[in-house]
């Protein structure tokens, strides 16, 4: 019963972070990017530029887009993170078309300002439906497909390139002054996005100069499910044999490994430090991208 506990909380989490996600996703086209004169990147800028010469609705060509980029995420990618992201297309491009129908979208008089927020709140939008275990569809599909081939490629920096690709058009269609708002966007876009993975999940090495090395083991093993590495170490000013842990945590995790080494050894001399890239036999224990 208490490992299905997690479980069902985590899963119900996930639809959480799904159903609020999408909404925003939803709410930051209809009444923050159409109303307000800015270009975007990825396929809501191709979206914007069919709109624009076809003057077709805003979801229904997202939705009519989405397909081959669909076809080609159900060959490569995880069925699950497909079918997933299918509901969010499925319910975004509904709620794109019928929000302003409810709520009259009005410009801010301000594209920079518009920027900015449509930034803030479309990286959190992102943010939780990544989280939740799916995307928004479009290029968000490719970008997930270079990432699972090129792990070491932030997510972000991915669809900043894909983004730039599609400002080229965006420029042609409709001039420099789109682009250049959605350049602001796109910016503040990547940096909320970085910052919600980077509170959640980011990695951060730990080491740890203690004498009590084998309890502190112990304890982060049972209590955190983290390998630890245990070397020899020796103090250069007081010249006597210790022990140097050297373990590798998620953010959500530092707090719990911090009270872990002050139960056993409150001394203990503790530094963490920021790294990017994890290989090997390292699991999640937060919510990913």
């Amino acid at each position: 019963m208490k490992t299905k506990q997690p479980a069902k909380k985590k899963r119900t989490e996930k639809i959480g972070f799904l159903l609020i996600g999408t909404l925003l996703y939803s709410l930051y086209i209809s009444l923050l990017l159409s109303p307000n004169d800015i270009g975007s990147g990825g396929i809501m800028g191709i979206t914007l530029i069919v709109q624009e010469l076809f003057h077709t609705p805003i979801g229904l060509t997202q939705l009519v887009l989405n397909i081959p980029l669909f076809l080609l995420g159900f060959r490569f990618l995880r069925k699950r993170f497909m079918f997933l992201s299918g509901l969010i297309v499925l319910a975004s491009s509904f709620l794109i078309d019928w929000i302003p129908t409810q709520i009259v979208p009005e410009s801010l008089n301000d594209p920079l300002v518009a920027s900015i927020f449509a930034g803030l709140v479309s990286g959190l939008a992102m943010a939780l439906i990544f989280f939740g275990g799916a995307s928004t569809g479009g290029l968000d599909i490719l970008g997930k497909f270079f990432y699972a081939r090129f792990h070491n490629w932030p997510l972000p920096r991915i669809f900043l390139m894909q983004d730039l690709v599609i400002y080229v058009l965006v420029w042609f269609v409709f001039d420099l002054k789109h682009v250049m708002y959605a350049l602001i966007m796109s910016f503040v876009r990547a940096k909320a996005l970085q910052t919600v993975y980077s509170f959640y999940s980011a990695s951060k090495q730990c080491i740890i100069i203690c004498e009590k090395a084998d309890e502190i083991n112990d304890v982060i093993t049972k209590e955190l499910g983290r390998g630890v590495t245990i070397l020899d170490a020796r103090g250069g000013y007081s010249k006597r044999t210790k022990k140097m842990v050297y373990v590798v945590v998620q953010n959500n995790e530092i707090l719990k490994l911090q009270e872990i080494v002050s139960s056993v050894e409150s001394n203990s001399f503790v530094t963490f430090s920021e790294i990017h890239t994890v290989f090997g036999n390292y699991k999640e224990h937060s919510y990913s991208f």
